[in-house]
């Protein structure tokens, strides 16, 4: 019989993605990608992914002016990156759910008791097994391949389908996601099985890894986000910061949904940032937040 318990059909189905375990065998995936801005230009992304499990990750970004590389030393556990431009929110969107709806299990793995025993259901006639907190919040899986079919967080909706095996792991061949019904990511993978890496492909250069904002700009102060709107969506903002570190403009790059940009409009506005050093001085700078709006 199908198991019904959510936090082991969860744990089953993470086991199964590629990337999780050492087990894995070497790999590359591509994704090309359609994203659609707030007013619904569409433009083209590719995202890859090269696994050496044992050894190295490597991840390569294209998004028009934003080129991203990360490369990780799993074994010494050595990050190196460096990035060109701004990413665009639909890329942070992406990441979000690659590999499974990560919101969502965090919401659920913070609420338990309030996560209801999983209940058969259908998406256009195909079968789910699905999760639900009851308050706009679910998880489905597939029960023949058990892995991600569905989620729904509030307006947001995920979908999974045409899973790809890469030996005994697999990988989602095309992730859908929506606001509404609006269509913010549209994704088709491919992999391939890789006997030997290109020479220097996983090598970290010898130039430093450059910070992300997160690291670079820190927050010291700020007041909680009004979350009394049961919505879910995303916010990229760009903001300049004076040498206090107080917020003098801000304006909203790209965002999920419309009506969230008011709310994170008041929120930036009350930050303060570490002073920003340079020559031993404070001195403005510039930066761009990725709001996450997900109420409990």
């Amino acid at each position: 019989m199908q198991n019904t318990n959510y936090d082991k059909e969860l744990q089953h189905a993470k086991s199964l993605l590629a990337g999780s375990s050492p087990t894995d065998i070497p790999h590359h995936i591509h994704y090309d990608l359609k994203l659609y801005d707030r007013d619904g230009h569409e433009s083209a992304a590719t995202y890859d992914i090269y696994r050496d499990p044992v050894m190295y990750q490597r991840v390569d970004i294209k998004a028009g002016d934003f080129q991203f590389t990360r490369i990780s030393n799993l074994r010494d556990h050595v990050d190196w990156q460096h990035s060109t431009g701004d990413m665009p929110l639909k890329i942070f969107d992406f990441e979000r759910v690659m590999e499974f709806p990560q919101a969502a299990a965090d919401r659920f793995s913070k609420e338990p008791q309030n996560v209801k025993e999983m209940q058969p259901e259908q998406l256009e006639g195909a079968p789910l097994l699905c999760a639900n907190d009851n308050a706009g919040t679910a998880i489905c899986f597939n029960p023949m391949i058990r892995l991600f079919a569905y989620a729904q967080m509030f307006n947001r909706t995920i979908m999974y389908d045409q899973w790809l095996t890469i030996g005994s792991h697999t990988a989602p061949g095309t992730i859908r996601v929506y606001e509404d019904k609006k269509l913010l990511v549209d994704a088709a993978g491919s992999v391939d099985v890789i006997k030997k890496f290109p020479d220097h492909l996983m090598e970290i250069p010898d130039t430093p890894s450059q910070p992300s904002p997160q690291s670079q700009y820190k927050i010291a102060k700020s007041k909680p986000m009004d979350l009394s709107d049961a919505r879910y969506g995303n916010i990229q903002v760009a903001l300049s910061v004076d040498e206090k570190g107080h917020v003098t403009k801000e304006s909203i790059v790209d965002s999920d949904d419309k009506h969230l940009e008011g709310t994170a409009r008041k929120y930036v506005r009350d930050l303060v940032f570490e002073p920003s050093i340079k020559d031993g001085q404070p001195v403005p700078f510039e930066t761009v937040l990725y709001l996450e709006y997900y109420p409990f």
